[in-house]
C-alpha cells in the first residue's frame, strides 16, 4: 500500500512537469493578425503616422534651410525696370539658374533666347534681384514653355 501511494503522489508531483515539457504543436485555422491588437501600440518605430509626420518634419526643416539659403543669396525679387530689359542681359530662373538671355526688346514683349531657340514674353513677366533679371518658375519649366512655342 506504501508503495502504491508513493506511486501515485510521484506521477501526480511530476505530471505538470512533462505537461510543461511537451511541445504545443502549431494553433490550428489561420494565423492571427496582429496588426489590429495593440501589442504596438507603444512602439513608435512601428506606427506609420509617427514615422511619417517625423520623416515629413525632416523634410519640411531640410526645405526651409534650403529656402532661406536661397533668399539670402538672391534677395527680394521686385519687378522689372525698363532699363534693365536690355539686350544680352542674362536671365535667371527663381533659384539663380541661368536659362536665357535678352536678345530684343519691342513694344509687345521681350525676345528671349535659349540656345537656338526663341520666345517672346511679356515685359512685365520679368523681375530682378540680387543676381540680375528673373522669371519666377524653374529652368526644367521654361524649357518645356520654349519647347512648346517652338
Amino acid at each position: 500500500m506504501r508503495r502504491l501511494l508513493f506511486t501515485a503522489g510521484l506521477l501526480v508531483g511530476t505530471s505538470h512537469a512533462i505537461a510543461y515539457g511537451q511541445s504545443a504543436g502549431a494553433p490550428s485555422g489561420p494565423t492571427p493578425d496582429i496588426s489590429k491588437s495593440d501589442m504596438a501600440a507603444h512602439d513608435t518605430a512601428t506606427q506609420p503616422s509617427n514615422l511619417d509626420a517625423l520623416r515629413n518634419g525632416v523634410r519640411s526643416n531640410d526645405f526651409d534651410r534650403t529656402a532661406e539659403r536661397m533668399r539670402e543669396k538672391l534677395g527680394p525679387a521686385r519687378p522689372a525696370t525698363a532699363k534693365e530689359l536690355i539686350a544680352g542681359a542674362p536671365i535667371n530662373d527663381n533659384t539663380g539658374v541661368g536659362i536665357a538671355t535678352v536678345v530684343s526688346v519691342d513694344a509687345d514683349g521681350v525676345t528671349v533666347g535659349m540656345g537656338s531657340s526663341k520666345v517672346k514674353v511679356p515685359a512685365n513677366a520679368f523681375g530682378h534681384n540680387r543676381v540680375g533679371l528673373m522669371l519666377d518658375m524653374t529652368k526644367a519649366a521654361f524649357e518645356k514653355l520654349v519647347a512648346g512655342a517652338s
